[in-house]
C-alpha cells in the first residue's frame, strides 16, 4: 500500500507526544512491535543467529545476545544448559573438588625388552617415519592377541620406548589395568610373570611368524625389568586419582575391595570436620566450612557453630544504626554550638533570668565578679576586649572576637587568679 504525496506526513510520522510516562510507553510499544514483527531481524554476538525472533547461542554461550560465555572450571565443558563435570568435581561451574574418591580398578605398567629376528633399518630411529609407524601398528596389534586372554589384568596397550640395533630390539611398557585390592602389589608380580609366559609361549610357534604381517620374537631376549613409571602404594593411588591441584588432602583408606581417597570433609574418617550447620568443602587451601542460614537462624564461626536468631541479628544492627545516629546528631550539635557560639548569646533571651553580666576589679589581677541577676533592658550585651586583656561593659562582640565567659553558676560566685608562679583556682560565695 502507498500514500498519495498529498496525505499529512503525520500519517507515516506520528507529531512528537508530549513530554512524560504516555511518550515512554509509546516508545516501548514500539520496540516492542519490531521484535515481534516476522521480518525483524536482531544482532547476536558470538556466532549466534537470528531465528525466530530471538538469538539461538552456539555452545558455550548464553543471553538475549548470546552475549554471555559460560566458562566450566576443572575440565568441564557446557552443553548449552549446564556444565558437564569431571568424575572428580561438581558444582554449577564444576567449581567444588569432591570429598572423596572411590577406587575399583589401578592402572599399572610393565618394562619388558624383546628381540624381533628382522633386519635393523636407521628408519626406525625416527619415530615419525612410515617404517616406525608401520613396526609400531604391527607390534600393538600383536601384542594384544597375545594377552588378550590372560587373566589378573586387562591389557590396555603398548608403549614403545625405543628401537635398537641387534636384529631389532625392542623397549616397551605394558600397559595394564588391574583390580585393587589389599595384595594389589603380589597381584603386580603375578601379571609380570604371566607377560613373559604369554610372550615366551607365542615365540615359541613357529607357525606364528611365517607371513609378513607378524613379527617372529628371540625365545631368549624376551626380558621383563624393574623399571616401572607408576608406584602401587596406596598413597601414589590416591595422588593419581584426585583431583588436579587438591593432591595433598586425600589420604588413603584401605577397605575389603576398594580404596577410598578421602579428605577430611569426609564423613565418618577419623578426623573429619565437623561443621554443625554447614557443609566442608574442599578448597585449594584446604577444607573449609560453609555455613548454612534457615527461615530463623543465620550460622557463623570456623565450624558454623554459632547460632544467631535472625530477630535478635535483625534488633542488633538496628540498635547499633540508632545508636550511631544518635551519636552523629550530638556532634552535629556540638559542632553547630561550637561554630556559632558569639551570634547565639546575642540571640538569646534573659527576660525570666535577667542578665549575666561582668565587670573588671582593677585591684585585683585576673579577677572576674558575678554580681547576681540585673533586671535590666540591655539584653545580649556582651564585651570587647580592650587594652592589656580589660573588658568594657555594655559592648557587643564582634565576629573577631572570642565568645564570652559563659556563666558558670546561678549564684553569685568570684574567680580569682593570682599572679603567682602556680596558677591557683578560687571559688567563693559572695554575699
Amino acid at each position: 500500500m502507498s500514500l498519495p504525496l498529498s496525505q499529512p506526513w503525520s500519517l507515516l510520522c506520528p507529531s512528537p507526544l508530549p513530554a512524560g510516562p504516555m511518550q515512554l510507553l509509546w516508545f516501548l510499544g514500539l520496540l516492542w512491535m519490531l521484535k515481534a514483527s516476522p521480518g525483524a531481524t536482531g544482532t547476536c554476538d558470538n556466532g549466534g543467529t537470528w531465528e525466530q525472533g530471538q538469538c539461538v547461542c552456539r555452545q558455550g554461550f548464553s543471553g538475549d545476545r548470546c552475549q554471555h560465555q559460560r566458562k566450566c572450571q576443572n575440565g568441564g565443558t557446557w552443553d548449552g544448559l549446564k556444565c558437564q563435570c569431571p568424575s572428580t568435581f561438581y558444582g554449577s561451574d564444576c567449581e567444588f573438588a569432591v570429598e572423596q574418591v572411590d577406587v575399583d580398578s589401578v592402572e599399572a605398567d610393565v618394562a619388558m625388552e624383546v628381540s624381533v629376528d628382522q633386519e635393523f633399518s636407521s628408519d626406525l630411529n625416527d619415530n615419525t617415519s612410515q617404517a616406525y609407524r608401520d613396526f609400531n601398528n604391527t607390534f600393538w596389534n600383536q601384542m594384544q592377541k597375545i594377552y588378550a586372554d590372560v587373566q589378573g589384568f586387562t591389557f590396555k596397550g603398548v608403549e614403545i620406548l625405543s628401537l635398537r640395533n641387534g636384529s631389532i630390539v625392542v623397549d616397551y611398557l605394558v600397559l595394564l589395568e588391574m583390580p585393587f585390592s589389599p595384595q594389589l602389589q603380589s597381584q603386580y608380580e603375578k601379571a609380570k610373570t604371566a607377560l613373559k609366559d604369554g610372550l615366551q609361549n607365542a615365540s615359541q610357534n613357529a607357525d606364528s611368524c611365517k607371513d609378513s604381517q607378524t613379527l617372529c620374537f628371540k625365545p631368549d631376549s624376551i626380558k621383563v625389568n624393574n623399571y616401572s613409571r607408576t608406584e602401587l602404594t596406596p598413597e601414589a593411588i590416591c595422588r593419581r586419582a584426585a583431583p588436579k591441584g587438591y593432591e595433598e588432602f586425600y589420604f588413603p583408606l584401605v577397605e575389603a575391595a576398594r580404596l577410598r581417597c578421602v579428605t577430611k570433609c569426609t564423613s565418618g574418617v577419623d578426623g573429619a570436620i565437623d561443621c554443625h550447620q554447614g557443609q566442608c568443602i574442599l578448597e585449594t587451601r584446604g577444607p573449609a566450612c560453609r555455613c548454612f542460614s534457615t527461615d530463623t537462624h543465620w550460622f557463623s564461626g570456623p565450624r558454623c557453630e554459632v547460632a544467631v536468631h535472625w530477630k535478635a541479628l535483625v534488633g542488633g544492627l538496628a540498635a547499633g544504626a540508632a545508636l550511631l545516629l544518635l551519636l552523629l546528631l550530638a556532634l552535629g550539635f556540638r559542632a553547630v554550638r561550637s561554630r556559632g557560639g558569639g551570634g547565639q548569646s546575642r540571640g538569646r533571651s534573659w527576660n525570666q533570668d535577667g542578665k549575666w553580666f561582668e565587670i573588671w576589679d582593677e585591684e585585683v589581677v585576673g579577677t572576674f565578679s558575678n554580681l547576681g541577676f540585673e533586671e535590666d533592658d540591655r539584653i545580649g550585651e556582651s564585651c570587647l576586649p580592650g587594652e592589656a586583656g580589660r573588658a568594657f561593659p555594655g559592648h557587643h562582640c564582634e565576629d573577631r572576637c572570642p565568645p564570652c565567659l559563659p556563666p558558670i553558676s546561678s549564684f553569685p560566685f568570684s574567680l580569682q587568679f593570682p599572679s603567682s608562679p602556680l596558677l591557683s583556682l578560687s571559688l567563693s560565695r559572695q554575699g
